[in-house]
């Protein structure tokens, strides 16, 4: 079957365009140009690159000429919460302790002042979940009435790190931890913990803390649910 040369010219442009070979922003030749290229004349090529603009890979600069555009990415918004995915019924939560903490986050190189909370999860009497949170501190701060108020402050806290306008990266794997989270979580050196690291950004990709939370193997059953944005 012949190819009529207005599908062939939208083919090889949006073929280019996936591939790589026409990047964004890069600039087409002029019509007499791509109509000497294939054959055919500068009203062919003009209803190939109007339908290209119309189906958004190309948009048209008035006296200036035809770009690659860019192209608009699907965005998706994660509902992802740790805790939620421990199969154990979550009965309490204790604040175990607030400290001052010097961490390092995300990619960052030095040590940054921060506020360390950490927490831990019971079912009944059982405890299954430890979490470690390190807030970056900044500006002046009173270290004597901080704990007390990231305690007084923690539901707020909590809600603001958990909202959609706070950047999250999340990793899950599964290791060995420090011995003193083994004893935290009543288990022996030969169970295996996940641990969910998530560090937080501000849309500004700065960041401004992290959380650790371990959970034994046998106490997590990983789903998660996403929504186009």
């Amino acid at each position: 079957m012949k190819i009529k040369i207005y599908d062939r010219i939208v083919g090889d442009i949006e073929n280019a365009i996936r591939s790589g070979a026409l990047k964004p922003g890069e600039k087409l030749p002029p019509y007499s140009e791509l109509a000497a290229k294939y054959c055919t004349s500068v009203v062919t090529v003009r209803k190939s690159i109007t339908a290209l603009v119309s189906s958004g890979y190309l948009e048209s600069v008035e006296r200036v000429g035809i770009f690659v555009r860019e192209r608009e990415k699907e965005v998706y918004l994660i509902a992802f919460s740790p805790i939620a995915n421990i199969n154990e019924e979550i009965t309490r939560c204790a604040v175990e302790g607030i400290s001052h903490a010097l961490v390092r986050i995300g990619d960052d190189r030095e040590e940054r002042r921060a506020t360390e909370l950490k927490r831990i999860f019971y079912s009944d009497a059982i405890p299954v979940g430890y979490e470690i949170t390190a807030l970056l501190l900044g500006g002046h701060y009173n270290s004597d009435t901080l704990p007390e108020m990231t305690e007084k402050n923690l539901d707020m806290i909590q809600k603001i790190l958990n909202g959609f306008e706070v950047k999250k990266v999340l990793e899950i794997t599964m290791d060995m931890p420090r011995r003193y989270i083994q004893e935290k979580l009543l288990v022996d050196e030969t169970t295996p913990l996940f641990c969910f690291a998530t560090t937080y950004y501000t849309t500004e990709d700065k960041p401004v803390g992290r959380s650790m939370l371990y959970v034994a193997g046998e106490n997590v059953e990983l789903y998660g649910k996403s929504f186009l944005k």
